[in-house]
């Protein structure tokens, strides 16, 4: 048998041919891969992205959670995740510069109006510790209280509580910090003090009950004799009154202060719920500490021999020269729903 012609002759050119057929396919079949390639990578960016996108709502809604700011009414507890900022001026400057809507702390003036109205005589010098920016000074001016000087760490909150209150003469706003007011008021100045959590933001601070002591001493020394500081807190009796109360003369923490406790309970999700008012879980805590007139007398006569003996006998004279003559012209004591400034 024979055969004509060798076999890799005839496998050359079909290899060669194949080639060939593939340099000339469709160049629109080329363009069709490509751009299904294409599809694909934009699906995968796309995909990312939502993802990216869940992850960040979800690290927002965790923010949400931990931020008091954005919990509801009955998990307001006025203790943050990380309790070192509340004490703070740059954090709440942050805040309120992100969030300028109002916000209050624990309850409005209508859940607190009847313990103010108990203490506070409306024609009297009220001070609003840690105001922020809570409607409280508000609503107590148009309830009848004619003067009231409002204090808060953060200078932004000040700021804008200054432009939002310009036209209100009776609201005054001040930068400063609670446990250091020399520079801004003198001794006995006021006649009743509000703090709506402000003493429980100190205990967030560094050197937190140095702190506190600084700011319970500096109320001792503005509040007028019978004066009284009006503490609303979530903190227990356990944890508050040993700061808040000595009664040692000796000692240099000696304060002035008798505290009486009263307790409300706490805002609830259900309107038709009922608090458990044997649960201090359920319940804020208020402080109603009455600087002691004899005490206070104690106290001054001893802040009298420490300046005479420190400046002298005649700086120790002006002293009490004006301290007489703020008396006579202000009375001696603080006002009250049932007392006026002389006593009466």
């Amino acid at each position: 048998m024979s055969l004509s012609g060798d076999p890799g002759e005839e496998i050359v050119p079909r290899l060669e041919e194949d080639n060939a057929n593939q340099d000339n396919s469709n160049p629109e079949e080329v363009g069709e891969d490509k751009e299904g390639g294409e599809e694909e990578e934009e699906e995968i960016d796309e995909e990312e992205r939502m993802a990216e996108e869940m992850r960040r709502r979800e690290e927002l809604e965790l923010e949400r959670v931990n931020d008091p700011m954005f919990q509801a009414p009955h998990l307001q507890e006025g203790i943050p995740p990380v309790t070192c900022n509340f004490g703070k001026a740059d954090y709440w400057d942050g805040r309120y510069f992100k969030n300028t809507e109002t916000f209050e702390w624990y309850h409005d003036f209508e859940q607190l109006q009847s313990i103010i109205n108990r203490y506070c005589a409306r024609d009297g010098r009220v001070l609003m510790l840690g105001c922020g920016n809570s409607r409280l000074s508000e609503d107590m001016y148009y309830d009848g209280y004619e003067e009231i000087d409002n204090v808060d760490i953060s200078r932004v909150v000040i700021d804008q509580m200054t432009d939002k209150y310009f036209e209100i003469e009776g609201l005054k706003w001040r930068q400063c910090d609670v446990c250091d007011m020399g520079a801004i008021w003198e001794d006995a100045e006021f006649d009743c003090a509000i703090d709506k959590g402000c003493l429980d933001c100190v205990f967030c601070a560094d050197l937190a009950l140095k702190k506190v002591r600084k700011y319970v001493h500096e109320m001792d020394r503005v509040l007028k004799h019978g004066g009284a500081w009006i503490i609303f807190s979530h903190g227990r009796p356990e944890d508050r009154l040993e700061q808040l109360e000595n009664d040692d003369s000796s000692s240099i923490e000696f304060l002035s202060f008798e505290c009486n406790v009263h307790a409300i309970p706490k805002p609830l999700i259900d309107i038709y719920g009922v608090p458990d008012l044997k649960d201090p879980d359920e319940l804020y805590f208020v402080y109603v500490c009455i600087k002691n007139p004899t005490k206070s007398k104690q106290k001054d006569d001893k802040k009298n021999r420490g300046i005479a003996a420190k400046q002298g006998k005649k700086a120790l004279a002006k002293r009490l020269r004006d301290i007489r003559q703020k008396q006579a012209e202000f009375g001696a004591f603080a006002k009250t729903p049932t007392r006026d400034a002389f006593g009466n």
